[in-house]
């Protein structure tokens, strides 16, 4: 928790955030706080700031703002949102804690162990950062190519239709280990022809694989299995690719698997 030693900032505009980024050396922003066991000595609470907290319905979209809450987004119900996005926030600790936590704030730990990353980059989420002179848009998994001069002031989430949509939280529950991953897998048919595939696992590091999704696309329905094979077989060898250099779990690959498997037989 903060105490005294700490210096708390607040803004009530998104210009006034930046203008204190810019004027205050190692001003840290801070949306809910509950990843956090290690203030910084000084930082910017944005959980009340009006501009940030908005929730704009469109026809194929939703647009979030960063210090929206898990609990306001869950609010909107299982008819609004994703079906994996929902079951990913209700799955996220618990109702107090989802209540002081924001959606900013999971995606800015930059931790891909945590639970809403795997969703979003299927989803294709695109966070708008803002700047002093400019606006970047940037999918979720090109977190670190944003700018530290710049802050988040929009997320915004596609709700597309998917025939399959599968979310599973890894390792357990309620709380953020080395062994907590996020797996997501979306599908989309049309006359027993797969015409859209998305995949993601989100723990020690992201894996996607967009010439994996690609490569699949076409077939006809129901998969065979030398066909489900094929896939399992190239995704494993994907995962070591991607893998390399991290320390992980090795059960994790299995789990990663294993729920390929299941998800590319939900389509048979």
């Amino acid at each position: 928790m903060a105490s005294d030693k700490h210096h708390i900032f607040t803004a009530k505009t998104i210009n006034d955030i930046l203008f204190q980024l810019k004027t205050i050396s190692n001003l840290k922003i801070i949306g809910g706080g509950t990843y956090i066991t290690d203030f910084p000595e000084k930082f910017l609470s944005i959980r009340n700031n009006s501009e940030l907290t908005f929730i704009d319905k469109h026809e194929r979209f939703i647009d979030f703002g960063p210090a929206v809450t898990l609990n306001n987004m869950l609010h909107l119900g299982p008819n609004y949102l994703p079906s994996i996005l929902y079951e990913a926030l209700f799955s996220i600790s618990n109702h107090a804690v989802r209540n002081m936590a924001t959606l900013g704030g999971n995606i800015m730990a930059k931790d891909p162990r945590l639970t809403l990353i795997a969703p979003l980059a299927v989803l294709d989420a695109s966070l708008k950062f803002k700047n002093q002179k400019s606006f970047d848009i940037i999918p979720v998994t090109k977190l670190d190519t944003a700018s530290p001069e710049s802050v988040l002031v929009s997320v915004r989430i596609p709700t597309k239709d998917w025939n399959v949509e599968i979310f599973k939280r890894l390792g357990p529950s309620h709380k953020i280990t080395a062994d907590s991953a996020s797996f997501c897998f979306l599908a989309k048919t049309e006359k027993n022809i797969l015409i859209n595939l998305r995949l993601c696992f989100s723990g020690p590091f992201i894996f996607q694989s967009k010439q994996l999704e690609t490569n699949f696309l076409g077939i006809r329905l129901p998969l065979s299995q030398s066909k489900i094979h094929d896939f399992i077989e190239t995704a494993s060898r994907d995962f070591d690719e991607s893998a390399k250099g991290v320390e992980y779990d090795p059960i994790l690959k299995q789990q990663f698997l294993n729920l390929i498997a299941h998800s590319l037989h939900e389509l048979t």
